[in-house]
């Protein structure tokens, strides 16, 4: 009786190894298709996060701005008239050159109370001493600063009451003063982050992006006169700390300028242009959180939104006074 053995074929331990090695290879090929993946959709979040963002502040700025209000001055040439002639003025120009000594003689002054405007070149919103004569814009490059008339809302009756607040007294009012610029993120005594006083863990409030104050233009006018700049600087609200920069242009019928006073030029400008910068998503999902500062103009991501301003009229120029004049 015979027996039969078979041979039981087994692996060696070269194929063993090549194996494992295969393994650990299709492993981090399927590692790195996850973590790009992963990237890619994070890009992608933050990419339509950003939109969302820059439509918001846009539509925040537009608002803000279309509700900006010039007065033009008060002609008082027809009282001027009506008051010379009620008191018995001989001729035109008597009447005329007697306008003054018969309205002060009337009980009435035509003088307003003159309020020190400063230039846009020296324009500092962080320094809260941009005042304008009667209300209107200014600003430059890089911050503005206008004077909206706008319904006071029940909530700003309810902040009245709240003694806790740092702000300025702020009281309802259809004037108020808006101003729109970049606070840097090395800045000290500005405004606070009210997002970070809610960690505990937070050790430094103060974060750069874009600040928007509101305030009424009486308390402003006043804060600025009576040099409570401090207080000024730390009243407002951090709306994005993602806006890392933020320009504007003013049309004025024919070329866009960089600067712009409605006490100088005596008119609103016809449109403004707005340009926000956030961080490429690209670069701040490679790059890391102390980099993204440093990064140049060129690594940011830029929304543009043009403002047409209701209350604005052309400027008339001296060449159009005088086409006028000739009848053409």
């Amino acid at each position: 009786m015979s027996i039969k053995r078979h041979a039981i074929r087994a692996f060696t331990l070269l194929e063993v190894l090549l194996t494992l090695a295969m393994s650990v290879v299709l492993m981090g090929l399927i590692g790195t298709a996850f973590q790009f993946y992963a990237v890619d959709m994070n890009v992608r979040n933050m990419d339509i996060q950003q939109t969302q963002l820059a439509a918001a502040v846009m539509q925040m700025i537009e608002d803000d701005l279309r509700a900006t209000l010039h007065a033009e001055p008060a002609d008082m040439s027809g009282l001027e008239e009506l008051l010379s002639a009620s008191l018995g003025g001989e001729d035109e120009e008597a009447g005329q050159g007697g306008s003054e000594e018969d309205l002060s003689a009337a009980g009435i002054s035509m003088e307003e109370e003159s309020i020190e405007s400063i230039e846009t070149t020296t324009l500092d919103l962080t320094s809260g001493v941009a005042v304008l004569q009667t209300p209107g814009l200014i600003g430059n490059q890089y911050q503005i600063q206008l004077d909206l008339s706008r319904l006071p809302r029940l909530e700003e009756y309810v902040s009245m009451l709240d003694e806790t607040t740092a702000d300025l007294q702020d009281v309802p009012s259809d004037l108020k003063t808006v101003a729109y610029y970049v606070q840097s993120d090395d800045s000290t005594g500005g405004v606070i982050d009210s997002l970070a006083e809610l960690d505990p863990d937070a050790t430094d409030l103060m974060s750069g992006g874009l600040v928007r104050r509101s305030l009424d233009r009486a308390a402003t006018v006043e804060a600025a006169t009576m040099g409570n700049i401090s207080t000024l600087n730390q009243t407002g609200d951090l709306l994005a700390p993602e806006i890392k920069s933020i320009e504007f242009s003013y049309w004025d019928g024919l070329t866009w300028q960089v600067e712009w006073s409605s006490d100088e030029f005596g008119e609103l400008p016809l449109a403004v242009q707005v340009r926000i910068y956030m961080v490429d998503p690209a670069l701040a999902a490679t790059e890391d959180a102390n980099m993204i500062s440093s990064l140049g103009p060129d690594s940011m991501r830029a929304f543009s939104h043009i403002v047409r301003l209701p209350m604005a009229v052309p400027i008339e120029t001296e060449e159009e006074d005088d086409l006028s004049e000739a009848g053409l």
